[in-house]
């Protein structure tokens, strides 16, 4: 027998003449070893997995805030190039507004004078197409009776454009229009600003747009 061999059968011999409860307790200290191995490769596992959720959240986190930092700075770009292009574009004494210009005449005149008053300025009595619209003549100023580039005609209320209104557009005054006085064919803005029908030889100021 060798060296190697003895050794061997020395360890077993040494190892089976442990008594029987050195031997469990031997066994229970490997076991929770092991054990305790296992409890702190679990924890490290799941420490490892929340790192990973919580660096995948704060990279979305910080691509939608990215994101959104880059279509506040679009949209103010947008903004700041709309209101230089209408500043180079209208005149002195007219406001501009989403890409038209627009001119109160002060001066009292009936429909057709007014129009006429706008023509001779290459404009039109203002177009009112969206509500936007609408406010925006509501607060330039603090008055009221102006004329607008609304008329009646026999198939219903058409612009100076020639574009029909559709019987449910429009921001009329409660009521209107009514045509009271049956020769009430052009619209004015009048209390709060909404649409009425009058007289179109009314003298009155009025709105132009180009």
């Amino acid at each position: 027998m060798d060296r190697g061999e003895y050794r061997n059968h020395f360890d077993s011999e040494a190892y089976e003449n442990i008594p029987a409860t050195k031997q469990t307790k031997i066994q229970k200290e490997t076991s929770e070893g092991r054990r305790r191995q296992r409890r702190l490769l679990i924890v490290l596992v799941t420490l490892l997995v929340f790192v990973f959720m919580f660096l995948v959240t704060l990279t979305s986190l910080m691509f939608i805030y990215y994101s959104r930092i880059l279509e506040a700075m679009d949209i103010m770009k947008h903004d700041i190039l709309q209101i230089r292009k209408e500043s180079r574009k209208c005149d002195s004494n007219w406001k501009a507004f989403d890409g038209s210009c627009y001119y109160i005449v002060t001066t009292e005149k009936n429909w057709t004078e007014a129009q006429t008053i706008c023509k001779s300025m290459n404009s039109d009595l203002v177009i009112i197409n969206s509500e936007k619209e609408q406010k925006f003549l509501e607060n330039i100023t603090n008055q009221t009776d102006f004329w607008i580039g609304l008329q009646r005609y026999k198939d219903g209320w058409r612009w100076v454009d020639g574009t029909l209104l559709n019987s449910s557009d429009g921001f009329w005054m409660k009521g209107e229009p009514n045509n009271k006085n049956e020769a009430e064919d052009c619209v004015h803005m009048w209390i709060e600003n909404k649409w009425n029908d009058e007289n179109c030889t009314l003298q009155q100021k009025a709105f132009c747009e180009k």
